[in-house]
């Protein structure tokens, strides 16, 4: 039984699996201080309730939905279409989960939260309560995927750092002073041609294709050398 004390968090959600959204929306629904205003199976109903002037406190939003011509429509765009109507809007994907450039994306770039059915339900209950007060809530799978991943991308930094042979370091050491290839190749003793083929290989090796990538990716990384 609801208080009637407790302010309720209106919540919209929208997901295209019928026993899915059925039965969270019966859970919300028998939790206090909790109540769905509008479920919706797809992105265009939804867009359509908010257009008409529904009104909530939290969306929880599937990442992938399908969409009247049988695709499917990226729960980001949803999200930027409801925020196109209310910026304001606070967001909780509640998902199976997502590629981690969307996930980067959802957190970072759009301020969105992230919370996998994976966990329990009284962690959903939590992260609609932060989330109602603005915080941005990420699940511990969320999270944990992310710091995997950012281990990832530190291993593979390191190991294209420690391919650079010294003859590499000294041409990156000539381009952070703004030198010329010719300049650079006078003060090693190298050919123009040389110090080109150098910075090729410095490109292919730092994943970058210009002097001014490669500068970036140099202080950025910390692979300046001394």
């Amino acid at each position: 039984m609801k208080s009637e004390t407790t302010p309720e968090i209106r919540i919209l959600l929208v997901d295209d699996h019928t026993l899915f959204r059925e039965g969270l929306r019966r859970l919300l629904d028998s939790e206090p201080g909790i109540a769905v205003c509008g479920d919706f199976e797809s992105a265009q109903a939804a867009i359509a309730a908010v257009t008409a002037g529904q009104d909530f406190d939290v969306a929880l939003l599937d990442y992938e939905l399908t969409v009247s011509t049988g695709h499917s429509i990226n729960g980001l765009d949803l999200l930027r279409q409801i925020r196109s109507l209310r910026p304001g809007a606070k967001i909780l994907f509640v998902t199976a989960g997502m590629n981690m450039a969307d996930l980067m994306t959802a957190l970072k770039d759009l301020n969105a939260g992230i919370f996998l059915k994976t966990e329990p339900i009284a962690e959903l209950m939590l992260a609609i309560q932060r989330t109602a007060k603005g915080d941005r809530w990420v699940s511990s799978g969320a999270a944990l995927a992310l710091v995997e991943n950012q281990h990832v991308k530190a291993g593979q930094e390191q190991k294209r750092h420690d391919v650079l042979n010294a003859r590499e370091y000294l041409v990156l050491r000539g381009v952070l002073e703004g030198r010329s290839n010719k300049e650079i190749g006078a003060g090693l003793d190298l050919t123009e041609s040389s110090v080109k083929a150098v910075l090729q290989k410095l490109f292919e090796k730092t994943g970058v294709r210009s002097r001014s990538q490669l500068v970036r990716y140099a202080i950025e990384s910390q692979i300046a050398p001394s």
